[in-house]
């Protein structure tokens, strides 16, 4: 159903958890909206998680603002914004977000990566509210120009309570349909596919990331069931892991090295109308640093319907920036001899 001012929808866990402890006030979750601007979903009363709808072409900083659909995500315990918005380097990596820097339909190429040339704009919101999983469904057009559809995306957030280490669990689902024709959609590990991207505040020093297996290299495994990262927000700390369902494309790539943050999962794919490119991603999120491989795969395995053995654990800092090379000081310039 379509949501409507200020409208809660509130869904209380009823699940049991360990030592016979049933769901309580911590588990209880709801979604609102703010029409036209955002969906809120709440977890015991706090600000979990929002999804910002808002799309404004009255002026070109505007547009920038808003020319995308993405997932903020916040810590319970203090309300800090793990997640980046708009603005600073990189202004187009924002929270949780879906782009492919080339598609190409009927040889014409496109960048909804970089926004150049056409936005996606969320046409539609909708939740259900017979479940104790909030979920939330948008109904997304990625334009090939203004005005102009090129795809048409349906994406669904789920979102559930999960037990410590983690607080919060978010399935997103994706389909992406080509208005009309074949369409190719590529990229590369850094432009491309599902991501999540840090708050601007990062230390970037502090970044580490963890991976399934022994010797695991980002930049050349490939399929890998989960990727995880550790980073620190305005001194505090947090663990994200992106969850690789296997039903995804295959020979998919993942970018997870960047002292800034930025990772997730880069499946190269064609669609059409009948058969689009879906995608199944869940993301966990953890307040406090989190190297615990078992975790991470028990969480896997419950999403994938596995029950795979706990790998070891690969951990990674993220790759710095190579030092400044020092100026050279100026020569100073010859003195120019008078005119005699």
């Amino acid at each position: 159903m379509a949501l409507t001012l200020r409208r809660a929808l509130v869904i209380v866990g009823l699940c049991f958890f360990p030592y016979g402890e049933v769901a309580s006030a911590a588990d209880t979750l709801a979604l609102t909206e703010t029409p036209h601007q955002h969906v809120d979903l709440t977890q015991a009363g706090r600000l979990a998680a929002r999804f910002m709808i808002a799309h404004d072409i009255s002026s070109p900083e505007r547009r920038a603002e808003t020319y995308k659909p993405y997932l903020h995500v916040f810590a319970l315990t203090d309300g800090t914004r793990l997640t980046k918005g708009p603005g600073g380097s990189f202004p187009h990596h924002r929270g949780i977000f879906v782009g492919y820097n080339k598609i190409e339909v009927d040889g014409k190429k496109f960048d909804r990566w970089h926004m150049t040339g056409g936005d996606q704009i969320v046409r539609k919101v909708a939740v259900s509210s017979n479940t104790d999983k909030p979920e939330l469904k948008a109904e997304i057009e990625w334009e090939a120009a203004a005005g102009t559809p090129l795809l048409t995306e349906e994406r669904t957030f789920t979102f559930t309570t999960l037990t410590k280490p983690f607080y919060l669990g978010i399935e997103m689902t994706s389909a992406l349909r080509p208005v009309a024709g074949e369409a190719t959609l590529d990229g590369d590990p850094e432009h491309a596919g599902a991501q999540f991207r840090p708050s601007e505040k990062i230390d970037g020093k502090q970044t580490v990331y963890l991976f399934p297996g022994d010797g695991i290299d980002a930049k050349k495994d490939r399929d890998l069931a989960w990727a995880a990262e550790v980073f620190t927000v305005e001194g505090k700390t947090f663990t994200v892991a992106i969850l690789n369902h296997p039903d995804n494309p295959r020979d998919t790539r993942f970018s997870a090295y960047r002292d800034y943050g930025r990772f997730g999962a880069f499946p190269k794919a064609t669609a059409t109308a009948e058969k689009p490119l879906k995608l199944r991603y869940k993301w966990v999120v953890a307040e406090g640093d989190v190297r615990d491989a078992a975790a991470f795969q028990t969480e896997w395995n419950t999403f994938a319907g596995k029950n795979d053995p706990t790998p070891k654990l690969t951990i990674r800092p993220a790759d710095q920036p190579a030092p400044k090379k020092p100026e050279e000081p100026k020569k100073p310039e010859p003195k120019k001899e008078s005119a005699k």
